[in-house]
């Protein structure tokens, strides 16, 4: 005798809802993405700020 299929549990069911919505948006940012290229420019501009960056200094606390 066959087995039955055991259900799926309310976390597997919301980890497939998201999976497959996550699938679609990547399809459709894949359907976009060639359609705003004409508007990118080829040319890298430089950097107006030439000083280094530097970390945030440790503030003293208490």
């Amino acid at each position: 005798m066959p087995k039955d299929k055991k259900r799926l549990s309310k976390n597997a069911k919301a980890a497939l809802k998201t999976l497959n919505e996550s699938k679609l948006l990547a399809a459709t940012k894949a359907a976009h993405a060639g359609a705003g290229e004409e508007f990118k420019s080829s040319v890298v501009t430089p950097r107006t700020n030439t000083t280094a960056i530097k970390p945030r200094p440790n503030k003293k606390r208490g």
